[in-house]
C-alpha cells in the first residue's frame, strides 16, 4: 500500500534520479529503465482490475517507444571495465582517438549551425 508511512523512508527512488538526467535523449534512456522496472513490478499483479491492466498496457506501449536502456547501460559498464593500463587497449584507444574527437566536435556544432542558419534566413 503506497499510503503506509515507510514509503517516505529514504526518499524517492525514481524522481530523484530523473533530476540528474537533463537532456531529452538522456531522459529517454533512464525512463526506459524506469518503465521496465514498473512493468516488472506489475507483471505478477492481478490484471483483472481494469485500472491495473490499463496502466500495464500503457507502460508496455511506452516501453516500445523508448530506446533500449539496457544496451546503453551495458555499454557504459563495459567502458568502465576497460583496463586502460593495458598497452593493447591504449594502442586501440589512440587509434580511435581522432574518430571519437570528431564525433564529439560534430554533434554540438551541427545543431548550432542549423540554428544560426535558420536565424539568418528568418527576416522577421
Amino acid at each position: 500500500n503506497s499510503s503506509l508511512p515507510d514509503v517516505a523512508d529514504g526518499g524517492p527512488i525514481f524522481t530523484e534520479k530523473l533530476k540528474n538526467w537533463t537532456e531529452k535523449n538522456e531522459k529517454r534512456i533512464i525512463l526506459s529503465q524506469i518503465v521496465s522496472m514498473y512493468l516488472e513490478m506489475l507483471e505478477n499483479t492481478d490484471k483483472t482490475k481494469g485500472h491495473v491492466r490499463r496502466i500495464f498496457e500503457e507502460l508496455f506501449t511506452l516501453k516500445n517507444s523508448l530506446p533500449d536502456g539496457l544496451k546503453k547501460l551495458k555499454d557504459l559498464k563495459d567502458l568502465a571495465k576497460l583496463p586502460m593500463s593495458d598497452l593493447k587497449i591504449q594502442r586501440k584507444a589512440v587509434n580511435e582517438l581522432f574518430s571519437v574527437l570528431q564525433t564529439l566536435v560534430e554533434t554540438p556544432t551541427s545543431s548550432k549551425r542549423k540554428r544560426s542558419q535558420f536565424q539568418r534566413k528568418c527576416k522577421c
